[in-house]
Parts: C-alpha cells; sequence; structure tokens
C-alpha cells in the first residue's frame, strides 16, 4: 500500500507527522512524507504581513505541492497530522471519489482548536486524542466518522541528545497557555522553576528562560533529561482549569524517555499508564506537595520514571498506533 502523509508547516504537531512517517516506513509501507516545514520562513512572512493576497499565494503554494505529490506518488492511503494543510474541500474529494482513502490524526483538544468543525466531514476516518465529548461533538454536526487514537513516543530518534545543559530541579516546556500563565507566577515562589517556550517573554512570570522562540524537539529533550521533575500542564483556556480528558504527545514523550512527571489529572490516563508509571495531582495544593516530596526521593522519582519508560515502549511507540490506524482503514475497506 502506498501511502502519504502530509505535516504542518510548523508547531507542536510537526514531531507527531515525522514520528508517524517513519513507523510507516518502519513497517514496511511504501511511504511519501510531504515535509511543508520547508515552507515555515514563507509562512511566518506571509502570516504577519497582514497582506492578505500574500497569505492567499502562500495557501497557493502549499496546495500546489500537495496536489503535485498526490499526482506523482498515487497513493493508496492520505493522512494528515494536526494543522496540516490538507483541507482543500475540492482536493478531498478528487481523492475520495478515487479511492483513495482519506484519514487525519487531530492530536489537539478539540476545545482549544476548533478548526476540525470545517475539515473533520471530509475524511473517511477522524482520529484524534479525545473520546467521547469529541464524538458527540462531532455528531452534533453531522460527522461520524470518528475513532479514538492516543499519541505515543518517537524511539527513531536521538533518543538522549548530547549537549550541555544545567540540571535543574523543576522545569516547564511549552506555550503561556491562561491556565499555566497564574499558576506557574505562583509556583515560581515556591520553586526554583524554568520555564521554556515561544510566548513566554510576553508574561512577567519569574523563571522564563527561553521565551521568544519555539524549542526544537532535540532541545526539548534534553531540558526533559536534566530535569528532576517535569511539570507537565495541558493547555486550557480556562485560567483556573486543572486536569481534563486528554493525554498530551509530551505525557508519552517524558515517559518514553525515562524521565519523571508530574502531569494534572487527566481521564484517559488510565488504561495508558498506571499509578507506579505516572503521578498525577489533583489540585494545586496537591502539586506543591508532589513537587516537594519528589524533589526529596530521588530513589522513588527515579524507579517510577523506568516503570513509565519501560510501558511505554511496550505499549506506546507510534508503530503502535500505525498498526491500529491500518487496522481502522481495513474495517473501513471491509464494509
Amino acid at each position: 500500500m502506498k501511502v502519504l502523509i502530509a505535516g504542518p508547516v510548523a508547531g507542536g504537531s510537526l514531531p507527531v507527522a515525522r514520528a508517524t512517517a517513519s513507523a510507516f516506513m518502519g513497517l514496511g509501507y511504501d511511504t511519501t512524507f510531504i515535509d511543508f516545514s520547508l515552507f515555515a520562513n514563507e509562512f511566518f512572512i506571509a502570516r504577519t504581513s497582514g497582506d492578505e493576497s500574500r497569505k492567499a499565494a502562500f495557501i497557493k503554494t502549499l496546495k500546489k505541492v500537495l496536489v503535485g505529490e498526490i499526482d506523482r506518488r498515487k497513493p493508496d492511503l492520505v493522512v494528515g497530522i494536526a494543522q496540516a494543510p490538507l483541507s482543500d474541500e475540492t482536493i478531498l474529494r478528487g481523492l475520495r471519489k478515487s479511492g483513495v482513502i482519506t484519514t487525519y490524526w487531530f492530536v489537539e483538544d478539540f476545545r482549544v482548536m476548533t478548526y476540525w468543525r470545517h475539515i473533520a466531514a471530509h475524511f473517511d476516518i477522524f482520529f484524534s486524542i479525545q473520546k467521547e465529548g469529541f464524538a458527540q461533538a462531532l455528531a452534533q454536526i453531522g460527522v461520524h466518522n470518528h475513532y479514538y487514537l492516543p499519541a505515543a513516543y518517537n524511539h527513531n530518534i536521538e533518543e538522549f541528545p548530547t549537549g550541555r545543559a544545567s540540571r535543574m530541579d523543576v522545569s516547564f516546556m511549552g506555550a503561556p497557555y491562561p491556565n499555566r500563565v497564574g499558576l506557574f507566577r505562583r509556583l515560581a515562589a515556591r520553586f526554583p522553576l524554568k520555564i521554556y517556550g515561544e510566548g513566554w517573554n510576553n508574561y512577567p512570570v519569574q523563571g522564563v528562560v527561553s521565551g521568544k522562540r519555539r524549542i526544537t524537539q532535540a532541545q526539548a529533550r534534553l531540558i526533559y533529561r536534566n530535569t528532576n521533575v517535569n511539570l507537565n500542564i495541558h493547555s486550557s483556556l480556562d485560567p483556573d482549569a486543572i486536569g481534563g480528558d486528554l493525554v498530551n504527545p509530551r505525557t508519552f514523550e517524558i515517559a518514553g524517555l525515562g524521565c519523571f512527571q508530574l502531569l494534572d489529572n487527566r481521564e484517559l490516563l488510565p488504561p495508558l499508564y498506571s499509578d507506579d508509571e505516572l503521578i498525577r495531582f489533583n489540585d494545586e495544593s496537591d502539586l506543591i506537595y508532589k513537587i516537594g516530596y519528589y524533589l526529596e526521593h530521588e530513589r522513588e522519582r527515579n524507579e517510577i520514571a523506568m516503570n513509565a519508560r519501560r510501558r511505554t515502549l511496550r505499549d506506546h511507540l507510534y508503530e503502535h498506533r500505525v498498526v491500529e490506524m491500518m487496522n481502522a482503514v481495513e474495517k473501513l475497506s471491509c464494509r
């Protein structure tokens, strides 16, 4: 089977796209990955120019690349990853009319990123990292192609990147969503918190180390590896939110590296991980207590991190997700 994977131009789902393509290749599929990140500079220029004609020209360029690769490779299956420029109705209708199976993996929170409303109906299968809530939201707009598929860990790139970094007690890597900003202001007054991620330079939060640019995956892995307690606070537009349903890709990344993390209580974490593999917190006071506790209990912290790594390598690689994805595609083909 010929598989074509379209990734995003930039953003947190770009590593997911690359990992998915690598997993398809590793499993023996004839795989083409369209790396739209090659157009990242043009994207940022067009986005910030304020010139609508320039934005339209950029989108036209991406469509031309997409159609060119489709015509050249003639895939049996097209997989779009979150934020990929795979939303043109005419192109998608043409693919389905010619017998190509179209799928999309939405590795984002449907409550935060709402562009799914405009694209989900145009795919044969719409994979996501959320369950009933998203399925119900899709059903409300007449879409019933939902399939739950959690994120995973990519072991096909250098797991333990070399590089110098100071050892840190507590760190966070990610964007400044409203629920994180206030919480981190308070945590930074108690702990030597270090914060990395594009956009933090716009907020007066103590502990911001790098806030003007996006952190690369290699840099993020170095941060995780050099942190005693990694904070994994899932994003929310609600400034008071702690906890939710989905499990973000960062969870699998930190766990797969064998690094310790504290994450807000996630409804979908069981049965992905057990309580001796990942430590959750219920509220801010619980988080403060557990940061202090695990900073003082290195042996226990390391044992939990190794448990998480073993579980990740056993059950949560992108190869596992591709197998499940293809099982869903096969069931669709047999209808």
